[in-house]
């Protein structure tokens, strides 16, 4: 038996294990690792074989047990013409939408799945200050004028989120007490203070914490200081989605769910989309929103971003004992590495861990163990403690590490990118598109967007990148060895 299955694997994963040991798998295409866990489905029956709990990323998530209702969405059965086509129902495509009903432009949101299902249902949900760019690279890659506006985005970023939660009274679980990023040794710990440094001239931002302060606001020890932005925090990610969505449709756009669009074609005044075998969908501008789960539907732009995932856990609601000891005040808390550790409490007192995980969309049990260990060497206190959710999602990572604004054809345009800080950028992107598609509809130049208009690289030999991804984990894994035992050594 154990043969056949070994037979029967070759060409569409790396491992597989039949019996209580995990199953791995490299993802070559979804299709056929579906296929392959039919047929591992059929033997393990007929033989008898326990099969592996699978973790589903979305629907195992806390955030499915903790969100609001959404509001009622279904299937589009008619065609329409509207002012602007929306593809994704997440942070981005609802902030944009919600803009763009409130000026009174007509707004059809399309999404594949239902709301949020991609990152925006399953995000670390903290909302932090900032790209993964500083000030002085800002300049050199955009300009002093458009920098200027993208340093102030980025600095109002958090300020920009919890302002339109109370604006529009959405239900999704607030926090803004701080975010810490810890430095593992005096080399990251100076890039921190340069970048503070930087920002100071902008009005600043950011505080640097030397480590007896880190360890009194976050409780963590091991570290040699770090940063503190006090206007950030977090809020439930699905219950932002859902609520996004409900305030959108209240000022009149439409959206609809299980809609996957599967051809764009452009016309003499706009766009064309087509869902399903029949339905039309018609729209002077068209704004794509999909990040992470970018398919083939825009030619050349799935190249744009590699979706790495990400897999998270939250605990048992912890004691105030705990609480009091670990992440005080409810700060977000990130261990600053190349492969990042990060952390938050939702609403209930469970503390919600996250890190990178496996290429591919179906998680087992074992692909948690090693944040576990990770959570549990940072506070050592939560060895005990019961780990109640399990799930995951992707992060759409770019080659410049920066979000991008891009128009392959007039009237088409995206943003996305977010290379793991979509709450806060996907919500400054949503309504910088606003702005765009209200400009090319009055015929005007777009002058006041944050993100300026790029032509994004593509990753190179894209189709193999769930390998390049798993050799550029493996290596920044090791890298961030040596240098936690360098800094242990000194």
């Amino acid at each position: 038996m154990i043969m056949a299955i070994s037979r029967l694997k070759k060409g569409f994963c790396s491992k597989a294990k039949v019996g209580t040991v995990q199953f791995r798998f490299a993802q070559v295409f979804d299709l056929q690792t579906r296929l392959f866990m039919v047929v591992i489905r059929l033997f393990a029956t007929v033989g008898g074989f326990p099969m592996v709990q699978e973790i589903d990323g979305f629907n195992d998530s806390l955030w499915q047990q903790t969100a609001v209702l959404g509001p009622k969405t279904g299937l589009l059965t008619e065609s329409k013409t509207c002012d602007v086509a929306i593809i994704g129902a997440g942070f981005t495509g609802l902030n944009a939408a919600l803009d763009l009903a409130k000026t009174g432009h007509s707004v059809c949101v399309l999404e594949a799945r239902t709301l949020g299902f991609g990152a925006s249902g399953r995000a670390g949900r903290q909302v932090n200050m900032g790209l993964n760019s500083g000030p002085k690279d800002l300049i050199s890659r955009y300009g002093q004028e458009q920098a200027e506006r993208t340093i102030a985005m980025m600095q109002n970023t958090p300020r920009t989120l919890f302002e339109r939660v109370q604006k529009h009274q959405l239900d999704c679980d607030p926090v803004q007490t701080g975010w810490i990023q810890s430095a593992v040794d005096a080399k990251v710990f100076g890039e921190q203070k340069a970048l503070a440094k930087e920002y100071e001239a902008f009005g600043g931002g950011l505080e640097v914490l030397g480590k007896e302060e880190l360890e009194q606001r976050s409780g963590a020890n091991g570290y040699v200081g770090g940063l503190f932005c006090p206007s950030a925090g977090s809020v439930q990610p699905l219950s932002y989605t859902r609520e996004l969505a409900r305030v959108a449709m209240a000022a009149g756009a439409e959206i609809f769910t299980d809609s996957p669009v599967k051809g764009l074609t452009q016309t003499g005044n706009g766009w064309e989309l087509t869902i399903g075998s029949a339905l039309k969908v018609k729209a002077g501008q068209v704004l794509v929103c999909t990040n992470g789960y970018t398919d083939d539907l825009v030619k050349g732009l799935k190249e744009k971003v590699v979706p790495i995932r990400s897999v998270l856990i939250a605990t048992e609601p912890l004691s105030q004992k705990l609480r009091s000891e670990i992440l005080p005040n409810q700060v977000t808390f990130v261990d600053k590495r190349r492969l990042i550790l990060y952390m938050r409490y939702d609403r209930d007192g469970r503390l919600c861990i996250g890190d990178h995980g496996p290429m591919r969309d179906i998680f087992y049990p074992s692909d948690f163990e090693a944040v576990k260990r990770r959570a549990v060497k940072v506070f050592p206190q939560l060895a005990s403690v019961s780990w109640d959710f399990h799930w995951g999602g992707r992060v759409a990572m770019t080659m410049s590490h920066l979000p991008f604004l891009y128009e392959p054809k007039p009237g088409l345009i995206t943003g996305m990118g977010y290379n793991g800080r979509g709450v806060g950028m996907g919500t400054v992107m949503g309504i910088n598109l606003a702005k765009a598609a209200r400009a090319r509809l009055d015929d005007q130049e777009s002058t006041d967007l944050d993100f300026p208009f790029t032509s994004p690289r593509g990753y190179p030999f894209h189709r193999f990148h769930p390998l390049g991804a798993k050799i550029g984990i493996a290596w920044a894994s090791l890298r961030d060895h040596w240098q936690e035992n360098r800094g242990s050594q000194k």
